[in-house]
This record gives structure tokens, C-alpha cells and sequence, in this order.
């Protein structure tokens, strides 16, 4: 039985190398379903620096949105479940092969965010990663990131004798394409809720000056929480809402003349989905 499996284990291995393209947390789990009654056991600690041009706010909501991770890797990640506060369950795989992993994912007093591997034959593996600002690439003040991104390795049975065989330069080459996605997705929706948002506040005064209903509005409400401009849980969402307070209209205008702050009008927002005054 294990000579089948590190047959089939070292079939797979040029393809499996081939798409390395995930978080390495994620790209060697498609080997931890092979677990075998072996003592051996190796690690490895490796570190990249890289800067990426989005904002740190921006690649931070990335990194720590673990129910994102679908969309940004979908051929490697079919679905996050939430198991608590600072676990989840992920299906993760290659080449037709899924299976589940868990996982922890935290950010420290620091700043820093952590995600490690809590089974398998990877149990213990983790990226301890950490943003600094930076100028972006057109030179834009803060437009960019700093990212250090230190890896603890951590295998055992057969992915042990596995680990030695591939160059640290080809895990670090394959990690920064990794991040590259991650960048990639956030200044993608960064620039989209940008855009969002300013349709939004030109609704916003025609909307308390009663050009717009409270049915149209709500469908642009839609569109913040949808592009996580305002957080909300699955069991408030409803196409449903009841009429909006004028205080809120009062608080839209306001909003888009800049006498309050985004923060701000997404709280109002927030306070009409939690109180049930609008369901979206």
C-alpha cells in the first residue's frame, strides 16, 4: 500500500511543481492526504521580501479575508468553511485531487499575520507575515507594501523525505507569484469600491433630495457590502428593507460633501442592517 502511494505521490510531483501558484501553506497540502506510519520528520525556515504596488490596508483585508481565498485561487481552493473565531476548514487539492485541511489564521498585537497548518503531514507550517508602507510604483505616497513573509516548514512521514528535494529558490519564486495574486485581487477591488463609491455618493445627494427611492438606494447598498465596503453576517441578507430614517439622507449628503468620514457613513449603514431598519 505505501509503495502504490509513493508511486502515485511521485506521478504527480512534476504537474503538482508545475502549478505552484498558492499560499505555501496551501501548496504542498495536496500531498498531506499521504500519510504513512513513518517516524521521519524535517523542517525548513525561509523568508521573502517583496514589495507589491497596493496599499497596506488593501493587501492586509486580502491576506486576512481567508473566504476569499476561492476566488483568488480557484483552481487550487474549492471552498473556506468557518469552523471559529481563528480556524477554518479549507478543500484544498491539484490535479482532480481535493481533500480538507485545517487551518489557524491570527494577527498578532504586531500587526503580523499568521496562518498555520493544524493537520497532516504538514501540521505545524506556517507563514508569519508582516506589511510595511511603502511609496507605490507611480510614486503615490504609501501606494505601496513592504511584505516579509517568514516561513516555518514543518513535515513528517513522507512529505519529510520529500521536502529536501525541492530548492528553497523554487518554494521562494513560487511563494512571490503567490503574493503577486493576492496584490493583484486587492488593488482590483480596491479600485472598484473607489469607483463604487464615488457613483454611490452622487446617489447619495439624490437620494435625500428625493430624486432617487429608497428601493434604488438600497440596491447601491447592496453594492458595498457586496465589495466588503460595509461588513454585514449571511443572516442579515434579504432583498427586503423598510422606509430609511431622514437622518441617514441627512448623513449621505454630508458624506458626500466630506463634512463626515467614510467610517462614518458606513457605521449609519451598519447601524440600519443590524437594527433591521433595511435588510439588503
Amino acid at each position: 500500500m505505501t509503495t502504490s502511494r509513493c508511486r502515485q505521490l511521485f506521478t504527480l510531483m512534476p504537474k503538482t511543481l508545475q502549478g505552484f501558484r498558492i499560499y505555501f501553506t496551501l501548496i504542498l497540502l495536496v500531498f498531506s492526504f499521504l500519510i504513512i506510519s513513518q517516524s521521519a520528520y524535517a523542517e525548513k525556515d525561509l523568508s521573502l521580501k517583496k514589495t507589491v504596488d497596493v496599499k497596506n490596508q488593501a493587501l492586509l483585508e486580502t491576506l486576512s479575508n481567508i473566504q476569499n481565498y476561492p476566488q483568488i485561487f480557484p483552481e487550487y481552493i474549492k471552498s473556506v468553511e468557518l469552523t471559529g473565531t481563528d480556524t477554518a476548514k479549507l478543500n484544498v487539492g491539484s490535479n482532480g485531487i481535493f481533500f480538507d485541511v485545517q487551518t489557524k489564521y491570527t494577527q498578532n498585537s504586531d500587526g503580523s499575520y499568521v496562518v498555520q497548518v493544524t493537520s497532516g503531514d504538514l501540521k505545524g507550517s506556517k507563514i508569519v507575515t508582516t506589511l510595511q508602507k511603502t511609496w507605490g510604483f507611480d510614486g503615490t505616497s504609501d501606494g505601496g507594501t513592504i511584505v516579509n513573509m517568514d516561513m516555518v516548514l514543518q513535515t513528517s512521514g513522507i512529505l519529510s523525505l520529500l521536502a529536501p528535494s525541492i530548492p528553497d529558490q523554487a518554494i521562494l519564486s513560487n511563494l512571490g507569484s503567490s503574493l503577486d495574486k493576492f496584490a493583484s485581487y486587492a488593488k482590483n477591488k480596491s479600485e472598484t469600491q473607489s469607483v463604487l463609491k464615488s457613483q454611490i455618493k452622487n446617489d447619495a445627494v439624490l437620494w435625500s433630495k428625493g430624486s432617487i427611492n429608497d428601493a434604488t438606494f438600497a440596491s447601491e447598498i447592496q453594492g458595498i457590502t457586496k465589495y466588503g465596503m460595509v461588513q454585514m453576517s449571511q443572516s442579515q441578507q434579504d432583498s427586503s428593507f423598510i422606509q430609511i430614517p431622514s437622518w441617514i439622507k441627512t448623513n449621505a449628503v454630508w458624506w458626500a460633501e466630506g463634512k463626515i468620514s467614510d467610517k462614518d457613513f458606513d457605521s449609519s449603514i451598519q447601524y440600519l442592517i443590524d437594527s433591521k431598519i433595511m435588510k439588503v
